[in-house]
């Protein structure tokens, strides 16, 4: 086969898969299922699953995956990330921001009553305290920014995060979301081809990619919550 019938064969591959998405993509979707009501949801700014500088190491999903590759995360990271989750859910009135100070002064008081008390009861003892129905709680396992430009890198961007909302009366977790993907070249895997329709044939920033899997995740619980 010569290069010209290999670049006819490859950009036929790249049409098959685009045309015939629905058949490839639409079997991957996650089941949708409606959530009770909830009038106030409070929103808590993203947690660090790794605070201090280390090397990789597996870590605990919370959002059900046995495990997932933790970098240290930088407070700044973790900002950022959190700023894009609150300009996706605030639009709708029934989820609340939590500041991070609120965060602090909530934990103090919590822990000066219960020096053991489990991350569950920590979300549901917050909850409480803000008259909430729910908490959305997540944690950002992974903030690895490229290294290089929109057109060559060295190292792609990789982000892994999960999210939960948990029901502040029995402790329920209703909703679970994990997103844990490092950008890969369309050529490398052609099932990419919807990632890159909608952020443009480059290599994004780790920011970009965070907001891209917020997205996703925001998109399907708002259809869980309609």
């Amino acid at each position: 086969m010569n290069v010209s019938s290999k670049s006819q064969v490859f950009l036929i591959s790249i049409l098959v898969v685009l045309f015939c998405s629905g058949c490839w993509m639409g079997s991957g979707k996650r089941q949708v299922t409606k959530l009770p009501k909830l009038n106030h949801i409070a929103v808590l700014p993203m947690d660090r699953a790794s605070s201090k500088p280390a090397s990789e190491r597996p870590t605990c999903n919370i959002s059900g995956s046995s495990s997932v590759t933790s970098y240290y995360v930088t407070p700044e990271a973790a900002e950022r990330v959190s700023q894009i989750l609150y300009s996706l859910v605030l639009k709708d009135p029934r989820f609340k921001k939590v500041t991070q100070g609120q965060c602090l002064g909530l934990l103090n008081s919590i822990l000066q009553k219960n020096v053991k008390s489990s991350e569950l009861r920590i979300l549901r003892s917050f909850g409480k305290d803000l008259d909430a129905d729910a908490i959305l709680y997540g944690k950002l396992y992974r903030f690895r920014e490229r290294i290089g430009g929109p057109y060559a890198v060295k190292t792609p961007a990789s982000v892994a995060f999960s999210l939960i909302l948990v029901r502040v009366a029995d402790g329920a977790v209703l909703w679970r979301y994990s997103f844990d993907q490092t950008q890969e070249a369309l050529t490398s895997n052609l099932l990419n081809w919807r990632f890159y329709k909608e952020q443009g044939m480059r290599w994004v920033t780790a920011e970009e990619l965070a907001a891209y899997g917020l997205e996703q995740a925001v998109k399907e619980l708002e259809q869980m919550l309609s």
